[in-house]
């Protein structure tokens, strides 16, 4: 009898009328922060809203139920008050909508009652801890005690609960739906508010959406190891149209942002396998294969830490360090080098690891798309060339998109979306075509943001001007060559530009090698480059005044062996 399928958030574009709701709620919110510390602040809103969105499920199933229980024309009619109250206590009848029975002190209406109170901040914690202990098997870990112990005063948590409990929140107004929409609104500003920071847990979403409508993600497993806030399975589950055929696999290393996702996920109605923990040193999903992997991993990683991003950890016997190998003729490759303050081509293998092989049945080959940082396309440091030259020429890259600066708020460094296949020799409805790679030049595309002065957006004729050479690039063949945004280059003509993969040198449009990123954010690079530069000359000065001092000796010259303790006169 139960209702199976949980109902989903409505997709449609947000009109101006909602857009301007959004900004006045988040000012709202803003003004209730006190003292906190913007990057704290979150903490304690999302919690917040989650525990709203979970109370207005929970009484939208309940007046449905109520609603079928009172109906002559329903299969769950009955006038039989005992049976009317087992079903409205029935926890699968709530679980199946993708609800639950809120216990009644975690609800919002006691939450409500009691906002005024100068227990409130331990009323919260109180509800959010029955909560998970209610429903341990979904909730476990997702709602800690914040809220007693936080310097966020008692007007501050009153302000927020009075400002969620505004007549555009019930059920007859925006109710839940609406509530989902303030929760992504507020996570994307929160994010814009926090600067760099913010960018680890957030990919604004046209990004999303330009990689999300080139992967057409439409069966099977969607897998994400540095997922944030979950945005890449949220809209991977939007364009399906909330099917149910994509299952959701991730992880997260901090531990407030995997818990912005699960919350994100569920007010989604999506029900993903995340785990918390480092993709890098602790892969959790270590058998995973996925059709498509959709991800935004940290720019540059390493680049700025003393040890950098910890590349000695990764023994040579890393099976994501392999692909040359297993792909090779006879077996034949040698495990790929890591960059030890650039995690870019890390992130690069693993993607490729957990991508699905084709074979020649059921599987055609998973696909992954990603952001880069653009400087990534063309970096000559050793132990990056060599993978991206591997990654090349063991047919591997699909495509290749840069776009415009300005797309994140938290950087302005220019980015470009790289996708690779194990795809590349057809099946599944799209062609061969391992023997080319597309290049999609968009820096020209994207608008400033409305109200900003320094962000911008791709338009969603920009996102389908892009997706569209792709798709026809797979499926048709090698698209019309547009000069100054596309062309399916031969690997002859990468191999001349020794393997630099800036689409602007094969488009037509003016390249330089200058990799396009401002010079603060290359500077800890080049930093560490002459570092290293400086290692390596003090070590072959050694060796060199080595082998003289053993000349020097041989011959009885004591004036060069002084010389080679640096003493020469």
């Amino acid at each position: 009898m139960a209702k199976r399928t949980a109902k989903k958030p409505k997709d449609e574009p947000q009109q101006n009328g909602t857009a301007q709701l959004m900004k006045e709620l988040w000012q709202a919110a803003v003004n209730l922060r006190g003292s906190i510390e913007p990057a704290d602040y979150k903490r304690y809103v999302l919690p917040i809203i989650f525990l709203r969105f979970l109370s207005l499920r929970y009484e939208r199933r309940r007046e449905e139920l109520e609603g079928l229980l009172a109906d002559p024309k329903s299969e769950y009619f009955t006038k039989d008050a005992k049976a009317r109250a087992r079903i409205l206590a029935d926890a699968d009848e709530y679980r199946a909508a993708g609800a639950f029975i809120v216990p009644e002190k975690s609800r919002w209406s006691y939450i409500l009652q009691h906002a005024q109170t100068d227990t409130i901040k331990s009323i919260l914690d109180d509800a959010l801890e029955l909560l998970e202990k209610t429903y341990p098997d979904k909730l476990r870990g997702l709602l800690p005690r914040i809220y007693a112990g936080s310097n966020l005063d008692r007007e501050g948590v009153t302000g927020l609960i009075n400002l969620f409990s505004k007549d555009i929140f019930k059920q007859d107004h925006g109710g839940e739906d609406l509530v989902g929409r303030v929760y992504e609104y507020f996570i994307g500003e929160f994010a814009n508010s926090e600067g760099k920071r913010g960018g680890e847990y957030f990919t604004p979403v046209s990004i999303v959406r330009t990689l999300v409508a080139m992967l057409e993600p439409t069966d099977g497993v969607v897998y994400d190891p540095c997922c944030g806030a979950g945005g890449m399975f949220v809209q991977s589950d939007v364009f399906t149209k909330h099917s149910g055929r994509l299952s959701f696999i991730g992880q997260e290393s901090k531990d407030f942002t995997y818990r912005l996702c699960r919350m994100n996920l569920f007010i989604h109605g999506i029900d993903g396998n995340i785990q918390l923990g480092s993709s890098y040193f602790n892969d959790l999903h270590a058998d995973t294969k996925a059709d498509y992997v959709i991800a935004n991993p940290p720019f540059n990683d390493g680049a700025k830490g003393e040890d950098g991003w910890g590349a000695h950890r990764i023994t040579s016997k890393d099976p994501r360090l392999d692909f040359a190998k297993r792909a090779g003729a006879n077996g034949q490759g040698q495990p790929m080098p890591l960059a030890p303050r650039n995690a870019n081509t890390m992130w690069m293998m693993h993607f490729l690891h957990h991508l699905r092989d084709p074979d020649g049945k059921k599987h055609s080959g998973g696909t992954a798309g990603f952001v880069m940082a653009t400087g990534e396309l063309s970096n000559s440091e050793v132990a990056r060339l060599e993978v991206r030259k591997t990654l090349v020429e063991h047919g591997y890259v699909d495509c290749i998109v840069q776009l415009t600066g300005q797309l994140f708020a938290n950087t302005q460094i220019p980015c470009c979306l790289w996708f690779l296949s194990k795809n590349r020799g057809g099946g599944g409805g799209f062609r061969a075509r391992k023997n080319e790679i597309l290049f999609i030049d968009g820096r020209k595309l994207g608008t400033l943001i409305p109200g900003s002065r320094k962000q911008k957006q791709l338009s969603a004729e920009e996102v389908e001007k892009i997706a569209s050479v792709y798709r026809e690039f797979k499926r048709k063949g090698t698209p019309a060559e547009v000069a100054g945004f596309c062309k399916a280059a031969t690997l002859d003509e990468i191999r001349e530009h020794n393997y630099a993969l800036t689409p602007g040198r094969y488009v037509g449009a003016a390249e330089s090698d200058d990799p396009d990123e401002p010079f603060e954010d290359r500077f800890p690079h080049l930093c560490a480059t002459l570092d290293e530069h400086f290692k390596q000359s003090a070590a072959l000065e050694k060796q060199i005044r080595a082998s003289l001092a053993e000349v020097a000796a041989a011959m009885g010259t004591p004036v060069i062996a002084a010389a080679s303790n640096g003493r020469a006169r």
